[in-house]
């Protein structure tokens, strides 16, 4: 007859595991106990970074960085946006509207863009159909503050296919971001 080491179960048609020595069910008790954490910690927050890239591909273009701001405050509009669905990192685009340079997410508006030297490189990216990266840096929702990441490039070539770019060397010592 079989006997379970654990709970001292024993009897004719129980199956005992030949390496542990247990049946079933306290077989199924250690497994458990085995894959739970002995300390669980706390969830951590997500930490996200962002890089800004070097040089920017899409629509069959290469374009350099030529400035980037790191920190840029929007200026808050009459209605608070719904932060619930922000998230960092999220990417930005822009609008003039009554020469006013509104960022927006998706149909949302963010804020908008006071600093008059970024406003006017917005608007002459825009007007030139340069790329233009930009991000969510961060929120308050207290307080409605939105800062964005934002960086400019310049079209280096205009016929860049991806025959092109697999052969391109000077990308290895680039960072590299697409868009479309």
């Amino acid at each position: 007859m079989s006997k379970c080491r654990k709970c001292g179960r024993h009897g004719l048609f129980l199956m005992v595991n030949i390496k542990t020595g247990l049946c079933s069910n306290c077989q199924r008790e250690l497994m458990q106990k085995e894959t739970e954490p002995l300390n669980p910690e706390p969830q951590k927050p997500v930490e996200k970074s962002i890089e800004i890239p070097t040089v920017y591909i899409g629509n069959h273009m290469k374009s350099k960085l030529i400035e980037k701001f790191e920190d840029v405050e929007l200026q808050r509009p009459d209605s608070m946006p719904d932060f619930s669905k922000i998230d960092c990192c999220d990417n930005v685009y822009f609008v003039v509207e009554n020469d006013m340079v509104i960022a927006k997410r998706i149909v949302e508006t963010l804020g908008f863009v006071t600093d008059a030297h970024i406003a006017s490189e917005i608007k002459n990216s825009l007007k030139k159909h340069r790329p233009i990266f930009s991000q969510i840096l961060g929120y308050d929702d207290e307080t409605g503050e939105i800062h964005l990441v934002i960086a400019f490039y310049k079209i280096v070539d205009y016929d860049y296919t991806d025959y092109v770019e697999e052969r391109d060397i000077s990308l290895d010592d680039e960072t590299v971001g697409y868009y479309s």
